[in-house]
């Protein structure tokens, strides 16, 4: 008998619709199992989980000859999501549950030996692409069900076993309601009152967060650089809607969206190691899997000891840090994946580290053997650098910085400025930079001025119009005056090592 079923297959962020077809004969009695259309090794395993969690349900279908092809053959499938599909397809085949209803539904899960459901990633992918499809009724297993009910239009049916799937496709079980699952605790973000001596640091801190700029942060070892990172999250705005859909999708394809979280709310933060790999920051792999400059999308991407990484990893971030996508190519196609995230990069201003510039024992050349890991077209697309000295004791005892909330409100006050216009003023499309972010006379006069005596490239005046355009916003001035771009320009100046 031909039975069908409907499955997806996760590849990068988006789902693809599979035909599921499965035959099944029952008088050869030799017993075969086949799965073909391009499995890879764990979806050739699911013969043995198939067969056991059906034994385990009572459906005994070990001899049987079943083919099961998964459709368009072209398209490489992989995991283990496949399972209750192809389990369901199989049953179907045996009478044991009501084709028509079956072919109502679009079911992903892994199955256990015993007919347990285990979770699998990318559910909130499959859950959009099974509703664009038409198949609101997605069979998951219960542990995806809530995180698949905040795709709109979509209506989950979690189920524990597969015995319980096969009963409410028979109409014998109601489907469970989905409960809400307590989410896991949200540890605090850092205050940045905690962040003493820095002043400069701080405001740099603050006008990237304001307008979503890149920022570098070059100092020696425990003055603050590391304590600043992990401070912006705090000071960001939360997501919108579509923002914690997106970052949450991205998560949940990944595989590292934590338990019951819900909605991401709150801007990613990530901080690979400078171990980290080319394929590991900016995506790929034999499986195309996001990178971190996917992972931080409407985040942070910090990136402490910039020099330490590899310089082809870094390489790579330039077209992610300009473009806000990246694109992963592979013999079998290329995928397009959004890389929208706000930079932070740390480094010291030598090898040594040394605190005191007179102490340093480095040489000048292996000093700006260094700081050339970093090559002039990455530097070139940090909108804002500081550099961080060790503060002195009096400094320390006597700054009494600003709390987070109180910054966060200035940072909110800013964006909402940028809200009307449009355009997070970070990512102000080069088009409209002189409709949006055209100092008045005197600030042209010295930005102009400065073009010349520096030889900034068209990429860096206009980085210096979008960090002077913030500013702006932040002291609540319309117009971009001399001021912000003298700051603007500073600041500029200090993102080049």
């Amino acid at each position: 008998m031909l039975t069908h079923a409907r499955a997806y297959a996760v590849i990068g962020l988006d789902a693809i619709p599979i035909e599921v077809e499965t035959y099944v004969s029952e008088q050869d009695g030799a017993g075969a199992f086949t799965i073909v259309g391009l499995p890879d090794k764990a979806l050739q395993e699911a013969r043995a989980r198939i067969r056991s969690a059906a034994a385990a349900a009572g459906l005994l279908i070990h001899k049987a000859v079943i083919l099961a092809n998964l459709a368009p053959a072209e398209v490489r499938k992989e995991g283990a999501g496949f399972d209750l599909p192809i389990a369901l397809a199989v049953m179907a085949g045996f009478g044991w549950v009501n084709q028509d209803t079956l072919g109502e539904v679009a079911a992903v899960g892994e199955l256990a030996f015993d007919g347990r459901l285990r979770p699998v990633p990318g559910i909130l992918s499959i859950a959009e692409a099974a509703v664009r499809d038409g198949h609101s009724t997605l069979l998951c297993p219960e542990q995806c069900a809530h995180e698949a009910s905040l795709v709109p239009g979509c209506r989950p049916i979690g189920c524990a076993t597969l015995r319980e799937a096969v009963r409410i496709l028979n109409g014998e079980d109601l489907p469970r309601p989905v409960m809400e699952r307590q989410p896991r605790a949200v540890l605090p973000v850092p205050d940045l009152v905690d962040v003493r001596g820095q002043p400069s640091a701080r405001r740099a801190l603050e006008i990237c967060a304001a307008g979503d700029h890149n920022l570098l942060l070059v100092g020696p070892p425990g003055v603050g650089k590391t304590m600043l990172a992990k401070r912006l999250p705090g000071i960001l705005p939360p997501l919108d809607d579509e923002q914690a859909l997106l970052a949450t999708r991205i998560h949940s394809a990944a595989g590292v969206l934590p338990d019951g979280s819900g909605l991401l709310r709150s801007p990613p933060f990530r901080a690979p190691h400078h171990s980290a790999t080319t394929a590991a920051l900016v995506g790929g792999g034999s499986k195309i899997r996001p990178g971190e400059v996917t992972l931080a999308t409407c985040g942070v991407l910090f990136l402490d000891e910039l020099p330490e990484f590899r310089r082809d990893a870094l390489e790579a971030l330039r077209v992610p840090i300009e473009d806000g996508s990246v694109r992963i190519s592979r013999a079998s196609g290329s995928l397009v994946l959004p890389s929208r995230f706000a930079l932070i990069a740390a480094m010291n201003p030598c090898p040594c580290g040394s605190p005191d510039a007179a102490a340093c024992t480095c040489s000048r050349e292996r000093v700006q053997a260094y700081q050339r890991k970093a090559s002039g077209p990455l530097l070139d697309r940090i909108d804002v650098g500081v550099h961080l000295a060790r503060p002195a004791p009096e400094v320390l005892r006597n700054d009494r910085p600003e709390t987070t909330l109180q910054v966060r409100e200035r940072v909110l006050s800013a964006r909402a400025f940028q809200a009307a216009r449009g355009f997070v003023n970070g990512r102000i499309p080069v088009g409209r930079l002189d409709e949006l972010a055209a100092p008045d006379e005197q600030g042209q006069q010295m930005l102009d001025q400065a073009t010349t005596r520096l030889m900034l490239s068209p990429r860096g005046v206009h980085r210096i119009q979008r960090v002077a355009r913030t500013i702006a916003d932040l002291a609540g001035e319309i117009e971009i005056g001399s001021d912000s771009i003298a700051e603007a320009i500073s600041l500029r100046l200090g993102s080049l090592t």
